[in-house]
């Protein structure tokens, strides 16, 4: 079964491309749409893996489980980047209202991003060498923009709030890897969110600084949903 999602995902992944690189931002649209949904299917298919597994399935029923805490807030991590995938993809429809619809993507991605370093911290313990890192790639972000001459408009505190946010998460799968001895689950968390992370900072120079070459759209849609598919199998290795 999970070779037929990932299958699922692949195909809706190029047919998502082909019609991005056709101008074809309709059909791209549909097929975007199909492709973040797939990762949701991914993670469903996880998390059953990961019930059948179990000896026992009475604490599946207990919110105060740390794995099943975890499950939930990274299910809704995923349905929030699914969402996010959807408002940013409207921006191609309504040009005049381009950076309301990164708005409300970026809100969308930022609190997905807030649910999975939960999801990490009921399941381990927060770390605030995170947050160190969180702000370290914000002072990145800033130098970064400056020399790439990035315009953030109006949206600039909003672009710095959620790169500090991003890249806390980042962190903190990086903690959670090394407190669990970069076991499978851990890793490809870990993977998963730093390939999100680049995925981002690959997106900052399209939206920005008008670099909306092949090299960079691919890049950023390769790191974006490889990223969001190993957070999904994750839960598969619990």
């Amino acid at each position: 079964m999970i070779y037929l999602l990932l299958a699922i995902f692949l195909v809706s992944w190029n047919l998502f491309i082909f019609n991005v690189r056709k101008k074809k931002r309709l059909d791209g649209f549909y097929f975007k749409g199909m492709t973040s949904f797939s990762f949701l299917l991914i993670f469903a298919y996880s998390v059953y893996t990961y019930m059948v597994n179990q000896d026992s399935g009475v604490n599946l029923l207990l919110f105060y489980y740390p794995p099943i805490r975890l499950i939930i807030f990274m299910g809704l991590g995923l349905v929030l980047g699914l969402i996010g995938d959807l408002f940013l993809e409207l921006q191609y429809f309504y040009p005049d209202n381009r950076i309301k619809q990164i708005r409300y993507g970026m809100i969308a991605f930022l609190v997905g991003h807030i649910f999975y370093i939960l999801g990490m911290s009921f399941f381990d313990s927060f770390s605030y060498i995170s947050l160190i890192i969180g702000a370290f790639m914000v002072v990145v972000v800033f130098f970064a923009s400056k020399l790439m001459k990035l315009d953030f408009k109006e949206i600039r505190i909003m672009s710095y709030l959620y790169t500090f946010v991003i890249f806390t998460m980042v962190g903190q799968s990086i903690i959670l890897s090394i407190n669990n001895d970069f076991n499978m689950f851990s890793l490809s968390f870990m993977v998963g969110a730093i390939l999100f992370g680049i995925s981002d900072l690959v997106l900052a120079p399209i939206y920005f600084g008008n670099k909306v070459s092949d090299i960079y759209v691919v890049a950023n849609l390769g790191t974006y949903y490889l990223g969001q598919v190993l957070i999904a199998l994750s839960v598969m290795f619990l």
